[in-house]
């Protein structure tokens, strides 16, 4: 890999390994106090009665970050939610996908799933059988990611004759845009459009193979937390 695209590739991997960690800050469920007391979680057919527990117009809101208002207090009393950072319902959602989904997370998004994954359980953090382990995140980590990706990208692009042509402007903002919808279920920035792009143009420069060129690109955007995460 020439240094160039090295460099870019890093600057790449220090982003997506930024994003992943602020996503991971801890966050409380939603849980009903009622749920919590052992009662059923019932939803009032009218939206604008007053809800177990209080008047609306004089009740004010819980915060969802001290678990519905339910108190929880450990053996030595210390109230467990006291310090529980304050997070709004459905941000915590970039927890790292466990090494055993990723087999077949590749498979449904590039149609195979890259030999090279199999040597990898120990970088991943496999959990023992009937354990479960979440996921460490860490440079290693997203190295190895992206060297499975390529390897991922590389059957890929081979199944899809237009990346026979080496990417131009217009065509590596088409297909990283296409990639990434296929590979996060989402749209992609025109930021993160971009720098796909200029992995595939600029970073990939001296590779003289149009198909592994394209493959950089692919790997760039598989990756980045939008499908490493969940």
């Amino acid at each position: 890999m020439n240094t160039d695209l090295h460099h870019r590739l890093s600057a790449l991997t220090i982003a997506s390994l930024a994003v992943v960690l602020a996503a991971l800050a801890p966050a409380c469920a939603a849980e009903d106090a009622n749920a919590l007391d052992g009662r059923k979680n019932t939803v009032p057919s009218d939206p604008n009665a007053t809800p177990p527990g209080g008047d609306p117009n004089t009740t004010p809101p819980v915060d969802p970050a001290t678990c519905g208002g339910k108190k929880f207090v450990g053996f030595d009393g210390e109230d467990l939610v006291a310090r529980r950072p304050v997070a709004n319902v459905g941000v915590d959602r970039g927890r790292f996908k466990p090494y055993d989904a990723l087999a077949g997370e590749l498979q449904r998004v590039l149609g195979n799933t890259p030999a090279s994954l199999a040597g990898a359980s120990d970088t991943f953090g496999k959990a023992e059988a009937r354990w479960y382990d979440e996921p460490a995140i860490g440079g290693v980590v997203l190295q190895t990611g992206f060297k499975i990706a390529f390897d991922g990208c590389l059957t890929y692009v081979a199944t899809k004759p237009e990346f026979a042509a080496a990417p131009t402007a217009a065509t590596a903002s088409a297909k990283c845009a296409e990639m990434a919808r296929t590979f996060w279920s989402r749209t992609a920035s025109p930021d993160q459009i971009a720098a796909c792009s200029d992995v595939a143009i600029a970073g990939a420069a001296k590779e003289p193979n149009a198909q592994r060129k394209w493959a950089y690109a692919c790997a760039s955007v598989l990756n980045a937390a939008g499908f490493m995460t969940y």
